[in-house]
């Protein structure tokens, strides 16, 4: 994917047309840009330790819908990559600078990086599983 964490860019439909923000995440095609595409979210407390609040969530947004900022020339534009002697290099399409140039390491470095990330993820949703079955053991007991 051209676009990754940390780029600038600018957002080119929606709500939030015209406004540019930092990326913060990006997973199967979708970016999350730090407040930006904000969202409401409810949430219900318990009564006893939880409190009940309205929370403000960025939500992901489509890769197509926003458009990198070059740091070189401060303009929205496409990104273009160029291939020399094993290393991998960003360039902006207007201006023709490179924006980031990556090596073999640094690939296979993010990506040991989303694995342990996606590890995390799938043991706190077993653990609220184990911890739902659990508490309904208990009271049909």
């Amino acid at each position: 994917m051209k676009i990754k964490k940390g780029d600038t860019v600018k957002i080119l439909y929606g709500k939030d047309t015209g406004k540019q923000g930092v990326v913060s995440a990006v997973k199967n095609g979708k970016v999350i840009v730090e407040g930006l595409n904000m969202c409401k979210k409810h949430v219900k407390g318990d009564g006893r330790e939880k409190k009940s609040a309205i929370i403000d969530i960025a939500k992901p947004m489509d890769v197509s819908k926003v458009m990198l900022v070059c740091p070189n020339c401060s303009k929205p534009t496409r990104v273009g990559i160029r291939r020399e002697n094993g290393k991998v290099e960003r360039i902006c399409k207007k201006c023709g600078k490179v924006i980031e140039i990556i090596t073999k390491e640094e690939k296979k470095e993010e990506k040991k990086e989303e694995k342990k990330e996606e590890k995390k993820e799938e043991k706190k949703e077993v653990e609220k599983t184990v911890k739902s079955k659990s508490k309904s053991k208990t009271k049909k007991e």
